[in-house]
């Protein structure tokens, strides 16, 4: 059995490429970075360090080889005989390797190839139908009706936390990765391909449908509570994500968001909130994870799509509201990532200039798609308190305060 992954980067690597070795595939990874590919082929087999306590635990994965994917001939041949695939690319990537797809699944349509899924590992909620439109744009009319019925094109919810690895590990091998040992690999079972046919045996793949709660839960939960550590920690001069899960006062503000958030997220999807809880339970101690040194800088990275209408951030903070909450904590972390002003950050620049320059209330509108007075003073009010480094006990009775009004 062959499987494709597409994209060599931590993701591919640090969890798709292990699930597909730990199922029995060979793996062929596709990348554009000539080091990587050569060293997998070399080397055949890479390491995954991870965390156990306060060790790391090595896990060797083989049976692979490594295609440039600049060869787009190369390409194409691997994809069409694939008997699975996946992407790990970043969302701006899937257009560019599109045209490549598609002539892949031409050529499996003319030689009556099997069917063929692609777990999409990207972060981005409607990822399949994405990928779908990239696709449409390439494939002749005569393979419409294979695609339809033989390629499945699956979300995927990557929760596997792969931070950079550290530069000891790739002093010793530059193939290398770093990961905590969560493995869990929801996916959309309306994805695959055929319709009611047996789903492919990957190791520690779930499927779900309706699978728009598990997408959620990990942009409106996880990925919420990452970025609102990192941009509140960067105001109190820490460095890692550790170091922010255990500071008191930024986990009282990140636990209470959390709960928010979640609160919303099952009366959104008539979702069992215990079970909804417990995944933020499971989630805190993750988060204080110290061998996972992964830092403030990279967590936050990008605020202008982390801080849009419908990303991790506003996008809690709206369906709290939407759901008769009050975003309180929330709010922190939008309020924090306005006043995020990492200088090797283009975005963080853009955005903390506009706020000094314009003031908050047009950055809200300009980057949040937040207009709402009362939302606007809420969040003015905590960027106030967070440049003017008042005293915790006065978020705690601001908190409080906007808490009791709701009832």
């Amino acid at each position: 059995m062959n499987a494709i992954m597409y994209g060599a980067g931590n993701i591919g690597r640090g969890f798709i490429g292990q699930r597909f070795f730990l199922s029995g595939f060979h793996t062929t990874f596709i990348d554009v970075n000539p080091a990587v590919v050569d060293a997998l082929n070399t080397a055949g087999k890479y390491p995954i360090y991870v965390t156990h306590g306060t060790e790391y635990q090595v896990e060797w994965v083989e049976n692979l080889d490594a295609i440039n994917g600049r060869d787009s001939e190369a390409v194409v041949r691997a994809i069409a005989e694939a008997d699975i695939m996946a992407t790990a690319l970043g969302v701006n990537i899937l257009p560019l390797v599109a045209p490549l797809i598609a002539r892949a699944i031409e050529l499996r349509c003319a030689n009556g190839a099997a069917p063929m899924n692609i777990l999409i590992c990207e972060n981005l909620i409607g990822s399949n139908e994405f990928l779908r439109a990239e696709l449409l744009k390439h494939l002749s009319p005569d393979c419409l009706d294979y695609f339809a019925a033989n390629i499945g094109l699956v979300c995927v919810s990557v929760g596997r936390t792969v931070p950079p690895t550290p530069a000891d590990i790739l002093a010793a091998n530059s193939l290398a990765v770093c990961a905590e040992p969560y493995s869990e690999l929801p996916c959309d079972l309306a994805g695959f391909r055929p319709i009611g046919a047996p789903l492919p045996e990957i190791a520690g793949l779930v499927a779900f449908s309706p699978f728009a709660y598990f997408i959620e839960r990990k942009l409106l939960i996880h990925n919420m509570g990452h970025a609102l550590m990192a941009y509140y920690a960067y105001q109190k001069n820490y460095g890692f994500i550790f170091e922010a899960a255990t500071d008191g006062e930024i986990k009282y503000v990140l636990t209470r968001a959390l709960i928010e958030s979640a609160r919303a997220l099952a009366k959104e999807h008539g979702a069992s909130l215990d079970d909804t809880l417990q995944f933020v339970e499971d989630l805190m101690v993750r988060f204080e994870n110290k061998l996972l040194v992964d830092s403030l800088a990279r967590v936050g990275r990008d605020p202008k799509r982390k801080l849009s209408e419908h990303d991790r951030l506003v996008g809690a903070f709206k369906l709290v509201r939407k759901h008769g909450g009050v975003p309180a904590h929330i709010a922190i972390g939008i309020a924090a990532g306005l006043l995020y002003d990492e200088p090797t950050d283009a975005a963080a620049v853009e955005i903390s200039s506009c706020v000094k320059a314009e003031g908050v209330r047009a950055a809200l509108a300009k980057y949040c798609a937040i207009t709402d007075d009362a939302d606007v003073a809420m969040i003015e009010d905590f960027c106030t308190m967070l440049r003017e480094k008042a005293p915790f006990e006065d978020f705690v009775e601001k908190l409080a305060e906007l808490k009791s009004v709701a009832h």
